[in-house]
């Protein structure tokens, strides 16, 4: 029991993690705007604040779930071509 509650707990901090990113990106369209961030340089920002790979693609899930506009708007502006963002949007809808 108290196992499941730790694991729990993890789980909720990762899930709060990831919606600050989403808040602060939402809040901070200039970093957007600017093309301050290129694709390689997110995935940097996001491993230096401990997210792991399903991390990451949980929080993709989450921001397409959230603002599906926003998270195009946010795929495109990290210079990514067209292909990847419909490929990265397609598996963000799938739960």
């Amino acid at each position: 029991m108290h196992d499941q509650l730790t694991a729990l707990e993890q789980e909720i901090q990762k899930l709060r993690h990831q919606q600050k990113a989403i808040v602060m990106l939402l809040k901070q369209p200039s970093l957007l705007e600017q093309s301050m961030v290129n694709k390689d340089r997110w995935v940097e920002i996001m491993k230096a604040a401990g997210f792991n790979e399903q991390d990451m693609k949980n929080w993709h899930q989450q921001f397409e779930k959230m603002e599906p506009e926003a998270h195009q708007e946010f795929l495109e502006s990290l210079e990514i071509d067209k292909e990847e963002i419909s490929k990265i949007r397609d598996w963000s809808r799938q739960p």
